[in-house]
C-alpha cells in the first residue's frame, strides 16, 4: 500500500499575493534547471524525509511545490524519458521500447535519437533562441544538433569519442567529447573503498556476495560521469535550459530491493540483508547531495524541475516464480518544482510525466503545443506569474506533420550494443 503523501509537515502554506501586472505575450527570460533521477519513488522518500536523511529534497518540497506522479502504462525508461521531454505519448513520439528488432532480423537494437519522430523541449526552446544544454538524456545518441550542448547516453560507455578517424556523435559539438573524456567514470575505474560505503560491513570475499557488491559499480559510474559533465559544462558553458539524467536509483532498486524488503521477494541469505539491506537508503542520501550541488548553482532567476520517471516495488509473484525488471516499476513516480515563480508549500493532485514539457513551456512564457497530451499544472506557477503570464496555445511545434507510423525507423546499430544490452540484461529488462 503506498504510503500517502500527507509529509505536510514539511512543507510550508503558500502565501497567495495579488497583482496587478498587465498580461504579457512575450517569452520570459529564465534559467530552466531539470534534474531527472530515474525510478525514484515515494515508498523509499518517505521515512528518509522523516528521518531527516534527506535535507536537500525537504527544502525543494517546503519551498515549492511537489506530488505523486503518475506514469504511462508502459513502463519502460526510455518511453517515459522521451514523453517527459515531449509532452507526448509513444504512439507519437515513436519510442515504444528499450529495444527493437531490426525489420531484417537479429537481435533487437537498443533506441537511438533517430527513432523519435516530435521535437523535444530542447529542440523548441532552441528555435525560439534559448541555449540548452542535456546531458545523459535516454535516446539521445546519436547527438543531434542542438542551439548548445548535448551529451547523449551513450557516452556513458567506453566509447572512444573517435573511431577511425570519424567522430561517432557522443556529443554535440561532435569535439565536446574529446573535452570532456576525461570526466567519464567507467565500471571497472569504481575503487572497492567507493563502492564499499553503501554497504555494511567489509567488502566481501565470498563469490556470490562479491558479484552482487561489484554490481554496485556500474550504478556508481554512471551517475558519478553523469553528475561531474553536467557540473562542468553548466559552469564553462552556461545556458538557459539544462537538463541532466541520473539511472543510478532505479539500479539499485532493481538490484537491491528485496535486500530492503525480504519479505518482497524469494528467500535470500541473512548475511544479504545485512550487507546490502541499506543500499538503496544510502544511495537515496547521495541523490541528495548530487542535487544540492545543483541547487548551489541555482540563482534568484532559476527554476528547478525534479522528476522521476517511475517508482518502484519489489518483485511479483507467479506462482512458484517471480518477475523481475519491468514488473518491478511502479506507477507512481516523484514530482517536485522549486525556485523562480514556483507556488511555495503546494501538493500536486494529478500530475503526469505528459504534464512537465507543457508546465515548462508555460512558465518560459511560451504557447503549449494543442498536439500535446499533457497539460500545464497551473497549481505549481505562481498565481501572480499566471496573471502576468496566462497560458496560450498553438496547434504545433512540428515543423511537419508526419503520419504516425511507429515502426517506420529502425534504430541505427553501434558497436557497443552488446554492452548496452548486457546491461539491460542486468536489470532484467530484455532475455
Amino acid at each position: 500500500m503506498r504510503r500517502p503523501l500527507a509529509i505536510a509537515l514539511l512543507c510550508a502554506t503558500a502565501l497567495v499575493a495579488t497583482s496587478c501586472a498587465p498580461p504579457s505575450g512575450e517569452p520570459v527570460k529564465r534559467k530552466i534547471m531539470v534534474i531527472g533521477i530515474d525510478g525514484m519513488e515515494w515508498d523509499v522518500m518517505g521515512p528518509l524525509l522523516e528521518e531527516g536523511r534527506l535535507p536537500t529534497f525537504a527544502r525543494v518540497m517546503s519551498e515549492g511545490t511537489w506530488g505523486e506522479l503518475r506514469s504511462l502504462d508502459v513502463l519502460e525508461s526510455p518511453v517515459i524519458w522521451t514523453s517527459i521531454a515531449t509532452g507526448k505519448l509513444p504512439e507519437k513520439h515513436g519510442i515504444m521500447g528499450f529495444a527493437k528488432k531490426p525489420s531484417a532480423g537479429g537481435q533487437p537494437v537498443p533506441v537511438t535519437s533517430n527513432v523519435r519522430r516530435v521535437e523535444a523541449i530542447w529542440d523548441i526552446l532552441g528555435s525560439e533562441g534559448w541555449s540548452v544544454g542535456i546531458v545523459g538524456w535516454l535516446a539521445t545518441w546519436p547527438a543531434e544538433p542542438v542551439n548548445g550542448y548535448l551529451v547523449t547516453d551513450y557516452f556513458n560507455y567506453g566509447w572512444a569519442p573517435r573511431q577511425d578517424g570519424k567522430e561517432e556523435r557522443l556529443t554535440f559539438p561532435p569535439g565536446l567529447a574529446a573535452d570532456i573524456e576525461n570526466l567519464r567514470v567507467l565500471e571497472d575505474e569504481v575503487t572497492d573503498e567507493r563502492a564499499s560505503v553503501l554497504i555494511n560491513g567489509a567488502v566481501p570475499e565470498d563469490e556470490v556476495l562479491r558479484k552482487r557488491f561489484n554490481s554496485l559499480k556500474m550504478c556508481i559510474a554512471t551517475d558519478e560521469t553523469s553528475r561531474s559533465v553536467a557540473l562542468r559544462l553548466a559552469d564553462q558553458m552556461p545556458v538557459d535550459f539544462y537538463a541532466v539524467y541520473l539511472k543510478g536509483v532505479d539500479g539499485v532498486c532493481h538490484l537491491y530491493w528485496v535486500d530492503m524488503m525480504p519479505e518482497s521477494g524469494p528467500p535470500i541469505s541473512d548475511e544479504e540483508v545485512e550487507m546490502f539491506g541499506d543500499v538503496i537508503a544510502r544511495y537515496y542520501e547521495e541523490m541528495d547531495d548530487v542535487l544540492a550541488g545543483f541547487i548551489e548553482m541555482a540563482d534568484e532567476n532559476t527554476t528547478v524541475v525534479l522528476t522521476s520517471d517511475h517508482g518502484h516495488s519489489g518483485p511479483k509473484p507467479t506462482g512458484d516464480d517471480y518477475r523481475w525488471g519491468i514488473a518491478m516499476h511502479d506507477p507512481t513516480g516523484v514530482l517536485a518544482f522549486w525556485g523562480k515563480d514556483i507556488a511555495e508549500g503546494q501538493q500536486l493532485a494529478d500530475a503526469s510525466v505528459l504534464d512537465i514539457t507543457p508546465t515548462i513551456l508555460a512558465l518560459c512564457g511560451m504557447p503549449v503545443a494543442e498536439d500535446m497530451d499533457g497539460s500545464v499544472l497551473t497549481e505549481a506557477i505562481d498565481p501572480d506569474f499566471l496573471r502576468s503570464h496566462p497560458v496560450r496555445t498553438i496547434d504545433t511545434y512540428e515543423p511537419e506533420r508526419e503520419s504516425v507510423n511507429v515502426d517506420g525507423r529502425e534504430p541505427i546499430e553501434s558497436p557497443i550494443d552488446d554492452e548496452v544490452r548486457e546491461r539491460l540484461r542486468a536489470l532484467g529488462y530484455i532475455e
